[in-house]
C-alpha cells in the first residue's frame, strides 16, 4: 500500500536521492542536502503550528511503499509566495500597433515581468520516481494535496497557483532562457534556477529586462515553447486542467514553462470532498476507490482505498487502510473519488 505522509528529518536521505533522480528545472527541491534539511525543518515547523492567516509556512508529504519503507514520490504546498521575497513572472501582453498612413492593423505580443501571484499559494515539488508511474499513483499524488486544502482552507490563500516546468532538452538547458535571460544575467540556465532556488530572487529584477520583450524578435526555436510544459510534466498539467486550473498567460522567468491557476474553492477535489465519521472497518465491503485522509495535525496522512457509505456521514473502509491512516471506528476523515 502507499501512504503519503508528512516529511520526517530520517528521510533526508531518500528525499535526496528523489531530488537528484528529478534533475533539473524541479526549482523547489534541489538535489543539495543542506537546502534539502531546511525545507524538511521548515516544513516539520508548519505542520506543527497554529495558523489563523497564511504566511511562511511550507509543508512537504513524502510518498511511501509501506511494503518495501521505500520513498517514492514527493509533493508540496507553499502557503503563500511573493511576500517575503519577490516572486516573478513574464505575462504574455499584446500590444497593437496601426498605420493610418499604410491602413493597417498588427497585433503583437510581448513580455512584459510582473508579480501577478503574488500572496497566492503555490502547489509545488511534485515527483514520482519512474518505475511507480503506473495504476494513477501520480493522479493520487498530485490530488492528495487538495483534501488538506480542503480540511484546513486558512493555511491557504483563496488563489491556488501552480508552475509548470518548461521545455529543456536532455542536458538540462533551456532555449528560451538561452534566448533571452542569458542575454542580460551572464550565467547558464542550471545556475539561474540553482540561484532562485536558495531563495535569491533580487537579481531577476536587478538584471532581466523592466520594458516589454517583443516576442517575435525571440529565435523561432524560443518562441515556440513559451507556455509549453515540459514532456514530463504535460500529464500533471491535464490533471491540473480537469481540476479546474487554466492557464492565462504567466509563464516561468526561466524556461517560459505555463502557469496555471484556480480559486481553492473551485477546485474539483476541494468541491467534491466530504467528511465522515468511520463506523466500521470492513475489507470485504464495495464501494468506489477514493482518496481518503485523516484530520490530524501535525501527522496528516492521505491512502486510497475502497470506501462504503452506510448511512449520511457515515462510511466503511478497510483495515488495512485505517491502519496506514492512524484511524479507527468513530474517528472522523475526509474522502473523495479518485
Amino acid at each position: 500500500m502507499l501512504l503519503i505522509r508528512p516529511v520526517r528529518l530520517e528521510d533526508l536521505d531518500m528525499l535526496l536521492s528523489l531530488a537528484k533522480e528529478a534533475g533539473h528545472g524541479m526549482t523547489n527541491m534541489p538535489a543539495d542536502r543542506g537546502i534539502l534539511e531546511s525545507r524538511v525543518n521548515l516544513s516539520l515547523q508548519s505542520f506543527a503550528q497554529s495558523v489563523e492567516v497564511p504566511g511562511d509556512e511550507s509543508y512537504l508529504f513524502l510518498m511511501e511503499d509501506l511494503a518495501t519503507r521505500r520513498v517514492v514520490g514527493t509533493c508540496g504546498v507553499i502557503a503563500t509566495v511573493g511576500l517575503s521575497r519577490p516572486f516573478y513572472s513574464f505575462r504574455v501582453i499584446k500590444l497593437t500597433h496601426t498605420s493610418q498612413e499604410l491602413r493597417r492593423y498588427e497585433p503583437v505580443e510581448a513580455l512584459q515581468m510582473v508579480e501577478d501571484y503574488r500572496g497566492s499559494t503555490e502547489i509545488a515539488t511534485l515527483f514520482l520516481t519512474a518505475d511507480y508511474r503506473k495504476n494513477r499513483n501520480g493522479q493520487f499524488l498530485s490530488r492528495s494535496r487538495f483534501l488538506f486544502l480542503a480540511q484546513y482552507p486558512e493555511r491557504f490563500a483563496p488563489q491556488i497557483m501552480a508552475e509548470m516546468r518548461g521545455a529543456q532538452d536532455e542536458q538540462g538547458r533551456s532555449v528560451f532562457w538561452d534566448s533571452l535571460g542569458r542575454r542580460f544575467i551572464h550565467m547558464d540556465f542550471t545556475k539561474a534556477d540553482y540561484l532562485s532556488s536558495l531563495g535569491r530572487y533580487q537579481f531577476i529584477a536587478d538584471m532581466m529586462p523592466k520594458y516589454p520583450v517583443y516576442i517575435r524578435l525571440l529565435p523561432k526555436a524560443a518562441q515556440q515553447v513559451i507556455g509549453v510544459p515540459h514532456g514530463a510534466t504535460r500529464p500533471a498539467m491535464e490533471l491540473l486542467q480537469r481540476e479546474g486550473f487554466r492557464y492565462e498567460g504567466c509563464v516561468d522567468v526561466f524556461d517560459a514553462g505555463p502557469a496555471v491557476h484556480c480559486p481553492r474553492d473551485q477546485i474539483r477535489t476541494v468541491r467534491e470532498s466530504h467528511i465522515a465519521v468511520v463506523a466500521a472497518e470492513d475489507a470485504d465491503m464495495g464501494g468506489p476507490e477514493c482518496l481518503v485522509s485523516s484530520t490530524r495535525l501535525p501527522d496528516f496522512r492521505i491512502g486510497r482505498g475502497a470506501v462504503g457509505e452506510v448511512a449520511p456521514g457515515e462510511v466503511v473502509i478497510g483495515p488495512a487502510l485505517a491502519k496506514a491512516l492512524g484511524v479507527a471506528a468513530g474517528a472522523t476523515v475526509r474522502y473523495a473519488a479518485l
